[in-house]
């Protein structure tokens, strides 16, 4: 067993998440091949390279349009097993009992951070009623969404984000497609809960958290942008209001 550290508690979180085990075989991990590509090159990868000792390296798989790494190494595989993942883990996936019962809030924030990087997002709204024209016309008010179809996996983070006083709604999203399960929605609103998160926890997935920079840097964040685009307006080579203007452009396009 390795020690529990931060490190450690953060690629167990990235593992709940978005992790994959085939025992005795091997373990895998998938994200989306253009906008968490950054992610994997940058945090995952090196990330597991630390903590395992061994050097992985993400590769396309474009078939399935995702870009990742499978590890086959049995002591490897043995270590995510004995801390209780298993084959068929998407809707019973639970936090492990290791992370749950530790009383370091280190431990606690990086197992969220992890799991947020991957099943997470952070996005933003225009707001309704009587508000200033700038929050009617530009998305500025922030929220933190966590996603999972294991309930025992929502509990789990309701319970860590407590343990952090982070205050939160869940709820249950249920589909209309009789194959399809229920989704669990763990949600963090407004600009000081989200700010409380980013403190306590923050997001190192470049697709997420460039969003929050964004909003920070100009007060709003467009919706419906590629993370390439992000980088661009954090770069001050696009404008965010830009996104803005091609939207009316293409109204008045549509409707003469």
């Amino acid at each position: 067993m390795i020690n529990l550290s931060p490190y450690f508690a953060e690629i167990l979180g990235m593992f709940a998440a978005d992790g994959c085990i085939q025992y005795p075989h091997y373990i895998c991990m998938w994200g989306n091949i253009t906008e968490d590509k950054d992610y994997y090159d940058k945090i995952v990868c090196p990330l597991f390279s630390k903590v395992f000792n061994k050097t992985i390296a993400a590769h396309e798989k474009k078939s399935n349009s995702v870009y990742g790494f499978y590890i086959c190494d049995k002591k490897i595989v043995n270590v995510f097993k004995n801390l209780g993942f298993t084959n068929n883990k998407t809707y019973i996936v639970s936090i492990p009992k290791i992370v749950s019962n530790s009383k370091d809030k280190k431990i606690i924030s990086a197992f969220i951070r992890g799991f947020a990087d991957c099943d997470g997002c952070i996005y933003f709204q225009r707001r309704k009623g009587k508000y200033k024209s700038f929050k009617l016309k530009y998305h500025t008010y922030p929220k933190i969404e966590i996603r999972t179809v294991s309930k025992k996996m929502s509990n789990n983070l309701s319970y860590l984000l407590n343990k952090l006083n982070i205050k939160h709604t869940t709820c249950i999203t249920r589909s209309k497609k009789p194959n399809e399960k229920s989704v669990n929605r763990i949600i963090i609103r407004g600009p000081e809960r989200v700010e409380l998160f980013m403190k306590k926890i923050g997001f190192n997935n470049p697709a997420q958290r460039s969003k929050y920079l964004i909003w920070k840097k100009f007060g709003l964040c467009p919706i419906k942008t590629s993370l390439e685009q992000r980088k661009f307006i954090l770069k001050n080579k696009s404008d965010p209001y830009s996104f803005y203007r091609h939207a009316l452009d293409r109204t008045r396009t549509y409707n003469p």
